[in-house]
């Protein structure tokens, strides 16, 4: 997806010349604007295998992995028109100067809003049979339009100067921090690592399954699209740059969205316009809904897995999972609440997801253990991961993380915040945020501390009283064959 509102842009395999950072959007705002960790539990005791619906075929399992790791990127744009529309009509930004005025409700908005969660929930309510079904149209029809939006593209005047943009590598910019950090929230949002999608999609698959090439044909596809959407994005500037006969660069230098910005300012000065408008938007709809479904899914199936309870209501267990984020997002469908999109946007995810994807490295390959771990994947798929993935997992990426995390805190600038108000609202709006991100990842030491502190000494004298230990995952399988025989 994207990072925040830095001095750089990455865009994926490319670092480009002069460019700047990738916007990131909420996927849930982002989405009504467009209309108006799954637990897995390793015990030493042998657990009751617990039925799980599975997917219907790995087509439809392949087809939801890629619908949630693709989403469109959010890059920082400017335009005249559709500007204005966006801030003063849609948004109505204008009535609200900063974080701590937030203005009254769009109204509008909460209508989209509850339209859209009403989607996500008709998507979710029966888990995999109806997500399964809602996938085949949400993570495919987004690739038709950008094939004909490229079509359409290839064949306006000027795109090649926004390729040459695009493509065009500067070096030099590897020897900063922040090109670095927005490579990795980049990935982290275009993946989903940490996230428990992916463990939530993968636990309702067979135990063999293949994950390692369920992951490489994710990753593929995930970069092959971003480059697609990329060469899509920039020959449309080009031809606007040729058209307002400005630089391609003027586009991509303020903090407005280009997905709600400039590209519909592309769309309307083209033959058709109304006919590409509607396809784009329909693409954006299907994108955000992907995404959010995801989510949810991967929200009811933890909280299902810790609370059995729940999984006998699961109609309104999900229910609650889809209301309580609506409810959540009301803020952001004020007059300011573009304020709260930012605000959660940088201290809500960027630095918290570092930090839970580390400690869920650090758990696996050195508290579980690298070689356990090693052997428990060649148990399902039949092979081992090599070398390169054992060395990575266990000391390259560890040490990537620690220092972007790190580094995170000693580069920040609260000053990056102005926008919020004038004096020290800025700070406070750090403060507030560095909060925020604490208290959604120091759950994990604490709960890491209390465990050392009052339950290791009763764990190591019941393993004393056990004359073996056995590993194991609540795996859903098809049968309980196939999970005793994992086990």
């Amino acid at each position: 997806m994207s990072t925040n509102n830095n001095d750089q842009q990455y865009v994926p395999m490319l670092v480009s010349k002069d460019s700047h950072p990738l916007e990131t959007k909420n996927m849930l705002v982002s989405t009504t604007t467009t209309t108006s960790s799954a637990i897995v539990q390793v015990t030493n005791n042998i657990m009751k295998p617990r039925e799980r619906d599975n997917w219907s075929n790995r087509i439809v399992y392949l087809l939801s992995i890629i619908g949630f790791v693709v989403d469109l990127v959010a890059h920082n744009a400017s335009c005249s028109s559709t500007d204005e529309y966006y801030e003063r009509r849609m948004l109505k930004s204008h009535l609200s100067p900063s974080i701590n005025q937030l203005g009254s409700l769009q109204w509008e908005l909460v209508g989209c809003s509850m339209i859209v969660f009403f989607l996500i929930y008709v998507s979710i309510f029966k888990g995999v049979k109806t997500a399964g079904k809602a996938i085949w149209f949400t993570a495919l029809v987004p690739y038709g339009v950008l094939i004909i939006l490229l079509l359409r593209s290839l064949t306006l005047d000027g795109i090649f100067e926004g390729l040459k943009y695009y493509v065009a590598p500067s070096f030099t910019r590897l020897s900063e921090y922040s090109v670095w950090q927005a490579a990795a929230v980049q990935i982290f949002f275009s993946l989903g690592p940490g996230f428990g999608v992916l463990l939530s999609y993968a636990s309702f698959s067979n135990t063999h399954d293949n994950v390692s090439s369920t992951a490489l044909i994710a990753s593929l596809v995930n970069c092959c699209t971003s480059l697609l959407y990329g060469t899509v994005v920039f020959a449309g500037l080009g031809y606007l740059s040729h058209r307002l006969r400005s630089d391609v660069r003027q586009f991509t230098e303020s903090n407005m969205g280009l997905v709600f910005v400039v590209y519909p300012e592309i769309l309307t000065s083209i033959r058709g316009a109304p006919f590409f408008s509607i396809l784009f938007f329909i693409m954006l709809l299907t994108l955000g809904l992907d995404s959010v479904f995801a989510g949810a899914e991967s929200i009811y199936t933890a909280i299902s897995d810790e609370f059995p309870m729940l999984a006998r209501r699961p109609r309104l267990s999900r229910a609650c999972v889809v209301l309580v984020p609506f409810l959540a997002s009301i803020p952001t469908l004020t007059h300011g609440g573009k304020y709260i999109v930012h605000f959660m946007d940088f201290f809500g995810t960027s630095p918290s997801i570092m930090f839970v994807v580390l400690c869920e490295l650090i758990a696996t390959v050195w508290l579980y253990g690298i070689d356990r771990f090693s052997s428990d994947v060649e148990t399902m798929t039949g092979h081992k991961p090599s070398i390169y993935w054992r060395i990575t997992c266990r000391y390259v990426a560890p040490l990537i993380l620690l220092i972007l995390y790190v580094c995170s805190f000693i580069q920040f600038d609260s000053q990056e915040f102005s926008s919020f108000g004038e004096g020290n609202t800025a700070f406070k709006v750090s403060i507030a945020g560095w909060t925020i991100s604490a208290i959604s990842t120091l759950p994990i030491p604490i709960y890491a501390c209390w465990w050392l502190l009052f339950r290791r000494q009763a764990y190591l004298a019941e393993q004393k009283t056990k004359p073996t230990t056995v590993v194991t995952e609540t795996m859903p399988t098809k049968g309980l064959d196939e999970q005793e025989a994992f086990i």
